[in-house]
């Protein structure tokens, strides 16, 4: 079911997976998790699409690798006949609730920049527009969420670079996956910008609920809504599963209520990671991208307001792209 709020979802993973299976996202997949058929008609007018660098390319060929990526989001843009729109500035991101759907490019994990800054110019240039400083492990920009906490460092200087220059560019600057003295170090750099960025999680759960690596503590999370920025709450069940409950999209329901208790509504939003792994997956065999329906109907059931339920589902991230794009 189509949701009837506008929807932007932070974070999905459909150019990795289709490098990784070779199949055609303008076909119907159902067997996957997306396709580009049904988004376009029930899910998101607005979409993160992120190149996302597995852990075993470094340096150049991981740079390549994302190159490749970028290749086939070219390519799906040009065989879309304008069904597909291509966001790169404040003005894109603000029309796009009335055209079908919007992609945004996102990087996940600085690993293809290969400790060099110009690359993150040159990927600016070539449209990426979101930057997530690490994936799960150590990178040049600094260590992942699961490294070991004896052996965590924060940020290298080639890290800290990169988050002065997002500010500059006007590039949304992305904490999930980051270690905690990563996210430490990120904010405090930012604090130092002349006008400083708001800060995102594109997809996370809240630690206080499930107490995964991945996820942020309320600290963290108040941190990032001091900042004006946004925690993209993700349907990946790992990490929002309740201990002693199965998965079910009540549990997605309840990461976003805490957030929205913790931040404030205004700073909680959508970032599924759909395609960021294997389907069926989703929390009570929900399908995709129907998911923005019921977690619109789940909150509404829970009385939300319908304002608050149009900021959750996309008027929040709309409000932080268009604050942070030039």
């Amino acid at each position: 079911m189509r949701p009837k709020s506008f929807v932007a979802d932070l974070h999905a993973d459909l150019l990795w997976r289709t490098e990784r299976t070779g199949k055609e996202p303008w076909s119907r997949l159902d067997a996957e998790m997306l396709d580009l058929p049904r988004m376009l008609e029930g899910g998101p007018s607005l979409q993160l699409f992120t190149l996302y660098t597995p852990g075993e390319h470094r340096g150049a060929d991981a740079t390549a690798y994302a190159r490749k990526l970028h290749a086939i989001w070219t390519d799906l843009v040009a065989r879309s006949d304008g069904r597909l729109g291509w966001a790169r500035t404040k003005n894109d991101v603000a029309r796009a609730p009335a055209n079908g759907l919007t992609g945004l490019l996102s990087m996940e994990g600085a690993s293809p920049l290969a400790g060099d800054p110009a690359l993150l110019d040159e990927f600016f240039g070539m449209g990426v527009r979101s930057l997530g400083l690490t994936h799960n492990p150590r990178n040049e920009a600094g260590d992942g969420c699961m490294i070991p906490a004896a052996e965590r460092r924060g940020l290298t200087e080639f890290g800290r670079t990169l988050v002065r220059r997002c500010a500059e560019l006007g590039v949304l600057l992305d904490v999930a996956h980051l270690a905690p003295e990563g996210f430490r170090d990120l904010m405090d750099e930012v604090a130092k910008c002349p006008s400083p960025p708001p800060v995102v999680t594109t997809h996370t759960g809240a630690m206080a609920l499930t107490p995964h690596p991945r996820n942020l503590t309320d600290d963290q999370l108040r941190e990032l809504a001091r900042s004006g920025g946004l925690a993209g709450v993700t349907c990946y069940p790992p990490h929002v599963r309740r201990e002693g409950r199965p998965d079910s999209m009540e549990n997605v329901l309840d990461h976003i209520e805490h957030i929205a208790e913790v931040c404030g509504v205004e700073h909680a939003a959508i970032g599924a990671d759909l395609d960021g792994f294997d389907p069926p997956g989703l929390p009570g065999g929900a399908d995709t991208p129907s998911v923005y329906g019921l977690i619109e109907a789940g909150l509404l059931a829970r009385k939300w307001s319908r304002e608050h339920v149009d900021l959750v589902l996309g008027g929040n991230a709309l409000r932080v792209l268009v604050s942070i794009l030039r």
